[in-house]
């Protein structure tokens, strides 16, 4: 898809804050981009409308309320320009991709509150909806503000263990270095290998020399290609990881470690029945993870979802 120079915001109606909003305001003031502000809603009529009450008439007043939030949100994001618009259709998740698809963002923001009491983010449906099918860039909003300098770690695959497109990685690190440069912040790229797989397969109580130095080497092999890649991207050796491990757990580590601000992931597109058995590595972790998390799709990802399957008593007010 085309992106255009604006972030596009979904904003909960009834969430009492929005960091979100104040995450994409921050974002597009030093990027220079414009703010989108979006409400989605679908319900909330009586099933038996008063004599005399026009539904239409109902939903777009409900609309106009929902817009009036927006402009006072907007109020709080000076020095940027922001435009809204309040759409009454479902799902939630579709109702976002379908103005993602008309309104071209370069990324869709979204609260995904993190709990740390529990250490658990409370990832919700639309959430897993729209990490698998949002056709931009999606960022999963977790933390306060940020008071330094954003630490933007991404976290690729070179060697492509797990069926990623070879582009994935170049738009993964495309997406972090040109956050990091444009938020004033650094990238860090990072590699999770789990050389596990190898020596259980070896099996036995000990490992032999040959199936050590084997290991050895697909480790310098990972490491290497590592390099290269992040290389390619002008980021620093020194911030460039590969770490062992099962990326389950070596991914919300690796955050920790580094105090990251924002991780920035591949989703794979798979077929349905793959996505609901196997998830991939980002729905492994994302729960986990306390900073902000973007998710990058790969170049000719196509969403499933398309403007003809909206409500069909859709409307929408700007």
């Amino acid at each position: 898809m085309t992106k255009a120079r604006r972030i596009l915001v979904v904003v909960d109606p009834a969430a009492a804050e929005h960091p979100a909003v104040a995450r994409g305001a921050s974002v597009a003031r030093r990027l220079g981009l414009e703010l989108r502000l979006l409400v989605c809603v679908h319900g909330g009529l009586p099933s038996r409308m008063p004599r005399g009450a026009d539904a239409q008439e109902v939903r777009r007043a409900l609309l106009r309320q929902h817009l009036r939030l927006l402009q006072q949100l907007a109020q709080d994001c000076a020095g940027v320009e922001v435009t809204m618009n309040a759409v009454w259709d479902r799902p939630l998740h579709e109702a976002i991709i379908r103005e993602t698809l008309r309104s071209e963002p370069q990324l869709v923001m979204k609260e995904s509150r993190y709990h740390p009491t529990i250490s658990r983010a409370l990832v919700t449906n639309t959430d897993w909806h729209l990490i698998r099918d949002c056709p931009a860039p999606l960022w999963l909003v977790r933390g306060p503000a940020w008071e330094e300098a954003p630490r933007v770690v991404a976290f690729v695959d070179p060697t492509h263990e797990h069926d990623k497109p070879a582009d994935l990685d170049h738009r993964i690190l495309a997406e972090a270095t040109a956050l990091a440069t444009g938020l004033g912040g650094e990238a860090h790229a990072v590699h999770c290998h789990d050389g596990s797989a190898l020596f259980a397969a070896a099996g036995g109580p000990g490992v032999s020399a040959e199936i050590e130095a084997l290991g050895t080497e697909l480790q310098a092999e990972h490491a290497g290609r590592l390099r290269e890649l992040a290389t390619a991207r002008g980021i620093d050796p020194a911030r460039t990881q590969l770490r062992s491990g099962r990326p389950a757990e070596a991914i919300p580590a690796t955050v920790r470690q580094l105090g990251a601000h924002l991780a920035v992931m591949g989703a794979v597109a798979r077929s349905r029945l793959q996505d609901i058995v196997l998830g991939s590595t980002a729905e492994q972790v994302l729960d986990q993870l306390p900073c902000d998390v973007l998710v990058v799709k790969p170049g000719r990802f196509e969403s499933p979802v398309t403007y003809r399957a909206q409500a069909a008593d859709f409307m929408e007010l700007h």
